[in-house]
């Protein structure tokens, strides 16, 4: 939807909004840095967030099962080899909202903080394949998986990876699909010799996922405590901060 017309020309208005993303600089320092008044930085953004926004849910970026193994690095070929995706809960801080009902959906008893949160799903390879919808942080992971859309996109024989917080077996089990997850320890029994080494493989391949969310945060528009008036352009800035680290070099050489 385009906004109204800028002094500022075109080229400049996206690098101002790059500049807010990655480095978070406030509107009145915006405004002095490319020299135009401060009302118009909040417009600018607002218009090419939503427009990448656009632009970026056209891409197709789930990729097929034929693609994932193409692509597939040798470390998940040696010993995962039918993952499709490696998912993820991310959360973000905001301040207290004004609606009570908010407060209550948004609150997180483990982080005691008001909160939002989406899953991420990132192939092996390390791009990012899936992108959910921001919901209130007090959904369970199992709950944003299972309404964000994921597992109509998987086939039967493949495998998801996640962290040992995703209790998500039943509901992959239902559509033929496996679930890879560090195991746990059950009260104060020792870990078994077989379940540190499955620990130690899973994390063997994750720390390359990991570098994937590290590039995403590097985003500092989405570190401390998000404002509510910035609720309405949450969704689109994450999506174009996950798409953008597509754009980077590949983690793997």
């Amino acid at each position: 939807m385009p906004g109204p017309k800028q002094k500022l020309p075109v080229i400049d208005q996206f690098f101002l909004v790059m500049v807010r993303l990655r480095l978070e600089l406030g509107e009145l320092d915006l405004s002095h840095r490319f020299a135009i008044s401060l009302a118009s930085v909040s417009p600018i953004f607002a218009t090419w967030i939503n427009l990448m926004y656009f632009k970026f849910q056209q891409l197709p970026i789930w990729l097929s099962r034929k693609k994932v193994d193409k692509l597939m690095p040798p470390c998940f070929k040696l010993f995962y080899p039918s993952t499709h995706i490696v998912i993820d809960c991310t959360e973000f801080y905001i301040n207290t909202p004004a609606s009570l009902a908010r407060q209550s959906a948004s609150w997180s008893a483990y982080k005691n903080h008001n909160m939002v949160k989406f899953l991420i799903g990132i192939a092996p390879h390390g791009h990012a394949t899936f992108v959910s919808d921001v919901l209130e942080g007090a959904v369970s992971d199992q709950s944003i998986t299972e309404q964000s859309g994921l597992l109509s996109l998987l086939q039967r024989g493949d495998s998801v990876m996640a962290d040992k917080g995703f209790y998500i077996q039943d509901m992959l089990v239902s559509v033929g699909v496996r679930l890879n997850i560090p195991p746990f320890k059950v009260g104060e029994r020792q870990m078994l010799p077989e379940d540190l080494h499955k620990t130690k493989k899973i994390a063997a391949v994750c720390i390359h996922v990991e570098r994937k969310m590290h590039r995403i945060k590097l985003f500092k528009i989405l570190s401390g405590e998000i404002d509510a008036t910035f609720f309405d352009l949450l969704q689109q800035t994450i999506v174009g901060c996950v798409m953008l680290t597509n754009f980077e070099p590949p983690l793997f050489a």
